[in-house]
């Protein structure tokens, strides 16, 4: 209901059919995707665009997604979307997009969703609207937007949020991140790293490692991630989609390192039933 993107894979929903516990189960790739910032006409607004375009109604769009006939509490959505819009910075950007709409909607317009931040990432201090986001005024030329994202006001295609993107997780949960807390993103250095002179030895946070850490369950601090039910199942399984995802990446970028044609000379010994070794090589 208050997702920013969209969970684009198939989720296998037959077995949760009442005789056991619930469970949360995905086919295929795993995708976040965002749409334009305003909804095509003839459209209803949903995800993100519910926080811009016809906000005089958004408690109305926010209950249609789970039907006309839900019995969701109307002023728990009303509490909910006050909480977040106060505290949450992607909210914050997203309705500073709503004010420049009402007040220029003729323009053509962009929100820049940044992926590195400047202060220190192993310091958890909440990040502000301007570091989240920059509303992009005129004909933005999307050919070098770098890791960033680029949100154009009106398109016709869904684009990707990458699992390396620091908005990955609030986007996607902003009830589990509602400070609008970064996710992982590349090159987060170990503590103490100039004492680590071990050659060959990682240097940075592996996306597992950050994964873990968020997952730890800790003595004194409260964590709305295990607290938040089934949404706890779906947030573990998308979590462990995205280190699955950047191994097949690393297995993709370093084939020219990997030695397959000794793997594939070893495939066409046995094709041919060559099971001597030593005639294959060392």
């Amino acid at each position: 209901m208050f997702a920013f993107t969209s969970l684009s894979v198939k989720v296998i929903d037959s077995v949760n059919d009442g005789t056991g516990p619930p469970q949360f189960i995905i086919s295929g790739q795993n995708y976040h995707r965002i749409g334009s910032l305003l909804p095509l006409a003839g459209q209803v607004p949903k995800f993100a665009q519910l926080y811009i375009y016809d906000t005089e109604h958004e408690l109305t769009h926010r209950k249609r997604i789970f039907g006309q006939s839900s019995n969701i509490d109307r002023q728990l959505i009303i509490d909910l979307t006050q909480m977040i819009d106060q505290h949450n910075p992607i909210a914050q950007s997203f309705r500073r997009v709503r004010e420049f709409h009402e007040n220029h909607p003729s323009e053509v317009f962009s929100l820049k969703l940044f992926s590195q931040r400047e202060r220190d990432r192993r310091v958890y201090n909440y990040p502000s609207c301007d570091e989240v986001a920059a509303l992009v005024v005129g004909d933005f030329d999307s050919s070098d937007t770098g890791r960033d994202v680029i949100v154009k006001s009106t398109a016709g295609k869904l684009q990707r949020i990458y699992e390396t993107h620091a908005l990955y997780w609030p986007l996607q949960y902003p009830l589990l991140f509602p400070y609008g807390e970064d996710g992982y993103q590349l090159g987060i250095p170990y503590r103490d790293i100039q004492d680590i002179n071990v050659a060959g030895r990682r240097t940075r946070v592996s996306m597992r490692e950050f994964i873990c850490f968020c997952l730890q369950m800790r003595e004194h601090e409260d964590s709305i991630i295990h607290k938040s039910r089934r949404l706890f199942q779906q947030f573990v399984v998308d979590s462990f989609s995205m280190i699955e995802s950047q191994r097949l990446y690393e297995f993709r970028k370093k084939q020219s390192t990997i030695r397959g044609e000794v793997l594939q000379g070893i495939e066409e010994a046995m094709r041919h039933s060559d099971t001597e070794a030593s005639s294959i090589g060392t």
